[in-house]
């Protein structure tokens, strides 16, 4: 049997502060918004995390890995600056978080992930995480929850650009443009953004005796990455939006500290396309977007004779109604197909060998409906989702969900969902180690979230606490089945608990000096509880039972300095909890200027990245920098002001 490498499999499997929400009663039910999308309008239930908008300004030069580690609950598994990055939150693995553009699914059918180290944070005017986003709204692979990226138009005439440009260690480059022009009836937004490394920075290698410090080596990479959006509206025949989405990434792949030397390299290629049709016709409202996603991905390693060839394809069709058929209410159903296609093969010259070669066919329907009490300060939301894969009917999925104000400054709100996960395409059909037989991961998920809020004195402070208890069965997990070859597998049964804290504060001392601050601390417990298996009542690996983060910003006039933290802890690294890596803590110092006239804007910014140098590792072998800096600068000019007249 042939020799399958182990590395370029498990980067294609991965290793198994708040923003305010808004009071139910700034919730207008009476009117259907456009551009609002489900997850917003039938989620009252589910708790939803914003980074910071200082905090995120400040970070455009980074990729959306570097902005979730500092900001959410989401654990980040890191190989390294550039590499793969992939997320997990609440115990949960790569495979269990919902990507989102807008709405839409963008996770790769193939091996069920998404890299945030493709991702620059510039692309994209909102990040939101959504720990508790369900099934039935977003359908399979909505288990720990998911993540939407999303942009918008403001209701203005004119033009803006915004330019961005920074240097930093290790040979760190990045340059980022926006431009926007915003008419009556139409509207465009361009933002390109490319950043390129060398990765050569020092480390100290625990592996070998002395534990002497090396250079990292075949490290670099580049990475381009461009969004283009149009929009036209017209009352009369609705909203049109197309959108595009492409990136390229050239990237080495560096040793482990248990090798001295790499020749791998990866190419990735990825187009993504959506067009929408948006209309509302009194109390309805009518949606048809369509998406189309293309990934191709090229993993060469002379050395064991790998040069893989993936190419996957899918596109998604989604038609949604909302209506208003009660007071104080909203519905909404609709039906989405979704096909996709993989392609994987290890082509060499003396022979080509197949991998995977598969599809996919899904249908699904959903129905919610969300209902406001007046009377008694709540909101009611129920949803349910059918799904037929491949011909076959999946269980229902259904959600209730409850949100009320206790008082004006007090909140509850929580939901009850079933979760619903079907196995990836390279799970069912890698060759060899695919496991057709595999069984869809399956549970119930709880969580109930207390939240205080309260402003007075220029001073707004708000805190949550939120519980969470999910149950999952048929939980899926790769393991070796020999030296070479590794598939996956059921488990069992796996319990996922634990408590989320947030705190905000924004306050204004003086006409001058203001602050901001926020904190985050997460308390995680994710065990296999399937009492015949040899890892009964254990930790599952890399996920931390301890993660916390937290800023404090101090600005005087138009300068700023904000501290950074983040700390993460003890990660087992084998099933049976014998083997682990250390908790780590990484702090971060940031000074801005801004320098401002009419309508033109310089902001300039300095920042030191683990100002500790604490040496750590995301994942085992794979050394994470120490000490560095970044130096940019961004310049914004706004001609926009509001429109004269009405769309007509």
């Amino acid at each position: 049997m042939k020799r399958i490498p182990l590395l370029p499999l498990l980067i294609s499997l991965s290793l198994p502060l708040v923003a305010q929400r808004d009071s139910v009663w700034t919730k207008d039910l009476k009117e259907i918004a456009i551009e609002a999308q489900r997850i917003q309008i039938f989620s009252n239930g589910n708790r939803v995390e914003a980074p910071d908008s200082f905090l995120k300004a400040q970070l455009k030069s980074t990729m959306l890995s570097s902005l979730l580690d500092a900001t959410s609950g989401i654990v980040i598994r890191s190989y390294g600056p550039g590499i793969l990055a992939t997320s997990s939150f609440r115990g949960g693995n790569a495979q269990q978080t919902a990507i989102t553009w807008s709405g839409l699914s963008i996770n790769n059918p193939v091996n069920g992930l998404c890299d945030f180290n493709l991702i620059p944070s510039f692309l994209f005017d909102d990040v939101n995480v959504l720990p508790g986003l369900t099934s039935s709204l977003q359908g399979s692979g909505a288990i720990s929850g998911g993540i939407n990226l999303s942009s918008h138009f403001p209701n203005k005439v004119g033009y803006a650009v915004e330019a961005l440009q920074s240097l930093g260690s290790f040979g760190s480059f990045s340059n980022g443009l926006r431009i926007e022009v915003y008419r009556k009836k139409w509207k465009h937004s361009s933002r390109i953004f490319g950043s390129s490394t060398q990765n050569n920075y020092p480390f100290i290698n625990y592996s070998e005796f002395g534990n002497p410090t090396q250079m990292l080596s075949n490290a670099a990479c580049k990475v381009l990455s461009a969004v283009h959006e149009t929009s036209f509206h017209n009352l009369k025949s609705g909203t049109f939006k197309a959108s595009y989405w492409g990136s390229i990434a050239q990237r080495q792949i560096p040793p482990t500290m248990l090798n001295s030397v790499s020749d791998a390299y990866q190419f990735d290629k990825i187009h993504r396309i959506k067009l929408q049709w948006d209309k509302a016709i009194k109390n309805v409202n009518l949606k048809c977007h369509s998406y189309f996603q293309t990934d191709h991905l090229r993993y060469n390693e002379s050395a064991i004779d790998i040069n893989s060839l993936s190419k996957s394809f899918f596109y998604t069709n989604d038609l949604e109604m909302r209506a208003k058929l009660l007071n104080n209410s909203k519905t909404g159903l609709g039906i989405i197909h979704t096909y996709a296609e993989a392609h994987i093969s290890n082509i060499l010259p003396s022979e080509n060998t197949l991998l995977n070669s598969s599809s996919r066919n899904l249908v699904a329907f959903w129905l919610s409906h969300t209902q406001k009490i007046p009377k008694l300060r709540t909101i009611l939301t129920a949803s349910v989702r059918k799904e037929i894969l491949n011909a076959k009917a999946l269980p229902f999925i259904p959600t209730l969900g409850l949100k009320t104000s206790l008082t004006k400054t007090f909140e509850i709100y929580g939901q009850c969902s079933r979760v619903f996960r079907f196995p990836t395409l390279n799970d069912l059909y890698w060759i060899p180690g695919g496991n057709p037989n595999l069984k869809a991961e399956s549970g119930w998920a709880q969580e109930l979230t207390t939240e205080f809020h309260q402003s007075k004195n220029k001073i707004f402070y708000s805190l949550s606490l939120t519980g969470f208890n999910r149950k999952i069965t048929n939980w899926i997990q790769w393991q070796p089945i020999n030296s070479q070859i590794w598939s996956p597998i059921n488990i069992g049964f796996v319990k996922s608990s634990g408590l989320e804290l947030r705190s905000s504060l924004n306050a204004k001392f003086t006409k001058k000096t203001s602050g901001r601050a926020g904190l985050g601390f997460d308390y995680t417990v994710s065990q296999n509880l399937e009492i015949n298996q040899p890892n009964f009542k254990k930790q599952l690996i890399y996920i931390p039972f301890l993660k916390s983060n937290g800023f404090a910003t101090l600005i005087y006039k138009n300068s700023g300095i904000t501290l950074q933290g983040l700390l993460v802890g003890k990660r087992f690294t084998s099933s049976d909890n014998l083997d682990s890596l250390p908790q780590y803590c990484v702090f971060n110092i940031l000074i801005t200027q801004t320098v401002q006239f009419k309508k033109q804007d310089i902001n300039l910014y300095f920042k030191v990245n683990n100002l500790l140098n604490k040496p750590y590792e995301a994942i085992i072998w794979r050394p994470m920098p120490g000490i560095n800096f970044e130096i940019g600068v961004t310049v914004v000019v706004n001609h926009l002001k509001p429109p004269l007249l009405k769309n007509n």
